[in-house]
Parts: C-alpha cells; sequence; structure tokens
C-alpha cells in the first residue's frame, strides 16, 4: 500500500544520500548479506537469457543495469511505502549481488555445457542444476553465519527434540528426489554424494536462522539408505516423483485436524511473499521451487509430457490449497499452482535436449 508523502528532494537525490550504515550493527551487516544473495538469481537469469547477443560487453554488463534500476526503482518507491526504508546500502548491495550473479551464470553454463565422458550423458542435465542451486539455496540462505555463542547454544539445545516420523519422511522424500538430481548433474558416485550432503546439516549450525534437529539428519540418512537400494532402477524417477508430491500432501495438510467453520482463499499471488520479511520468505521460495520443479522434471523423466507432469502437479497443489480451507495454521491461496506452471514453462526453457543414461551406479 503506497501512501503520499512530502519529499524535501527528488526520490533519486534521497536514495543517493541515504546511507543508514551501521557496521557495528550486527542486523546491518545481516542485511546487506541478504540484500545481496537475493539479487544473485536475477543476474544469472538474465545473463544466461542475453547470451544470444554477439557483443561480449553487453551480455556481462546489461544484467548488472537490469538489477541496478530494479534496485533504484524499488529503493525509491518505499519512500512512499509504510514501514519500509529507502537505503543507497541495499542499492549498492543488490548491484553487487547482480554481478555475482553474473559470475555464477558464467560457471552454471560452463559446467552445463562441458561434454560428460563415462556417464552416458551427453551434457549435464540443466535443469536439474538449477533445481539443486535451489536446493542448497534453502539449506544456506541467508550464507551469513551466527557469530553468537548464545546462538549456537540454543541450536544445539534444540537439536536433541524427539524424532517425529511425518518430518523424516517429508524431508527424506526431498533428498531421495535431491539424489536424483545429483545423478542427472552427473555426480558419481550419487550414493556417495548423498552422505557427502550431511556437512550441508552441519554448516546450518553456523547459519543464522537455521537450527537442525536429529529429525533432519535422520531424514537424511534414510534417504541415502533407500537411494542405494531403490535410486539407480528404471522407476527411480517414478518413485521420487510419487514421493515427493506424497511428502507435498502430508507437510501441505499437517496437523490434520480440520477444523468447523472455512477461511477465506487468498486469491492475490504471492501476496504471503512479499507481506512477509525478506529472510524468512526467500527460504520458503527457495524450498518451494526445488519441491514443485523437481516433482515436473521427475514425472518427465519418468515418461510423462512436460505439460502433464505439470498438470499432475498443480492439480495436487491446487487440492491441497482447497483443504488447507479447513486447515488451522494454514493460508490457502493461489500462489502454489500458479508457482507449478511457471516453473513448468522455466524448466522448459532451460531444458535440451537430453539423452538420459542407462541407471548405473
Amino acid at each position: 500500500m503506497f501512501e503520499t508523502r512530502y519529499l524535501p528532494a527528488s526520490p533519486l537525490y534521497v536514495l543517493l544520500h541515504s546511507w543508514p550504515a551501521r557496521l557495528q550493527d550486527r542486523r546491518f551487516l545481516f542485511d546487506v548479506a541478504v540484500n545481496i544473495a537475493i539479487y544473485l538469481p536475477l543476474g544469472a537469469s538474465a545473463y544466461m537469457a542475453m547470451r544470444r547477443f554477439t557483443s561480449r560487453i553487453l551480455v556481462i554488463l546489461a544484467p548488472v543495469v537490469l538489477g541496478t534500476l530494479l534496485s533504484a526503482t524499488i529503493e525509491m518507491a518505499q519512500l512512499f511505502t509504510p514501514r519500509r526504508v529507502c537505503s543507497g546500502v541495499d542499492l549498492v548491495c543488490n548491484i553487487l549481488g547482480s554481478a555475482l550473479g553474473v559470475l555464477a551464470g558464467i560457471a552454471f553454463t560452463r559446467i552445463s555445457d562441458t561434454p560428460v565422458h563415462g556417464l552416458g550423458l551427453r551434457f549435464r542435465d540443466r535443469r536439474a542444476i538449477v533445481l539443486l542451486f535451489c536446493w542448497v539455496s534453502f539449506l544456506l540462505f541467508p550464507f551469513y553465519p551466527d557469530l553468537w555463542l548464545s546462538g549456537w547454544r540454543a541450536k544445539l539445545s534444540a537439536f536433541g527434540h524427539p524424532l517425529a516420523m511425518s518430518p523424516i519422511l517429508v524431508n527424506a522424500a526431498e533428498w531421495f528426489a535431491a539424489g536424483r538430481l545429483l545423478f542427472a548433474a552427473g555426480a558419481r558416485p550419487t550414493f556417495r554424494w548423498l552422505f557427502v550432503s550431511l556437512l550441508l546439516m552441519l554448516v546450518q549450525f553456523g547459519i543464522v536462522n537455521h537450527s537442525p534437529k536429529a529429525t533432519d539428519f535422520a531424514a537424511v540418512s534414510l534417504a541415502a539408505i533407500l537411494f542405494r537400494f531403490f535410486g539407480l532402477g528404471p522407476r527411480a524417477d517414478l518413485l521420487a516423483g510419487i514421493s515427493l508430491l506424497i511428502a507435498l500432501a502430508l507437510g501441505g495438510l499437517s496437523p490434520y485436524h480440520p477444523v468447523d467453520s472455512a477461511q477465506a482463499i487468498s486469491w492475490i499471488p504471492f501476496a504471503g511473499l512479499l507481506e512477509s520479511e525478506q529472510q524468512n520468505a526467500i527460504p520458503v521460495l527457495f524450498r518451494k521451487l526445488f519441491r514443485y520443479g523437481a516433482s515436473i522434471w521427475l514425472l518427465h523423466r519418468a515418461g510423462l509430457s512436460a505439460m502433464r507432469a505439470a498438470a499432475i502437479v498443480i492439480l495436487v497443489l491446487a487440492g491441497i490449497e482447497v483443504l488447507q480451507i479447513w486447515l488451522p495454521g494454514h493460508v490457502a491461496e493461489t500462489t502454489d499452482p500458479l508457482l507449478a506452471l511457471l516453473l513448468c514453462l522455466g524448466l522448459r526453457a532451460l531444458g535440451r535436449v537430453q539423452v538420459y543414461p542407462k541407471e548405473s551406479g
């Protein structure tokens, strides 16, 4: 919601002279990390979208200029938004994030376009690499270390909470899907890489806003064991896709105790994400991108057309949203089915014709 405000100068002048920098403030440093991280995907995707141009300088500079214009526009618009602060520091961080995103895009294309020898693949699956990036980003965002001893103590204290079967099954399905993505991305041996992924859980102890539980480690271990026996078979993608859809239902319908009166549906897409704090909303978005994108990707690899795979995922998500009308602790909205549709289009744009390998360890 915007409101009319009197400004002593033009919005651009106010933006260029607003530097609320407090280097000794831990919150300020955390905001810097977040503002850099959220513009990394923009810089990377803009770089890949502009690779068709012949000018190397244009391909590199255009994403940074795009990030600069977008950030400046948002910062100046915040002058007329309640509870928002226009900050030149945020602008600089967003520009830096766009530039780092270009470097990430260069690294991504170098990796995905490099022929793979001895794996049965002509190229690594680009879609698998992008979805793995979303998964790792969910696990490690905002990539900012927790420097307070009290925070470490609280995490260690929370680690020993009793195991819960439903979260273990949900997380195990996600890690099993991650194993299939690692396989398509060319990671060998995949089973070993799943155990290496345990290191990501350990790293979470040192990242702010993360508090890994014993349940999380149990889920990774269970997924690795299941992958050892079922992860490289001819129906592994179908099994992983169905398991991930079941996990979506388990997570979306918890705590499974309906209420008497139905609540209203939020018809404005992404309203909940936009109204939430960035440090909370962005990890949720990355996890949804991984879950919905991997579900579509797995069903497509299992033999369905991309549109049919997307239609199944969209219908499952729409059904969950309808049931959430009667479930406490949930907000029924149109965001998730729409996000799945956008992911289908994005994955199709990313994909090249892949030569899928024979399943082998």
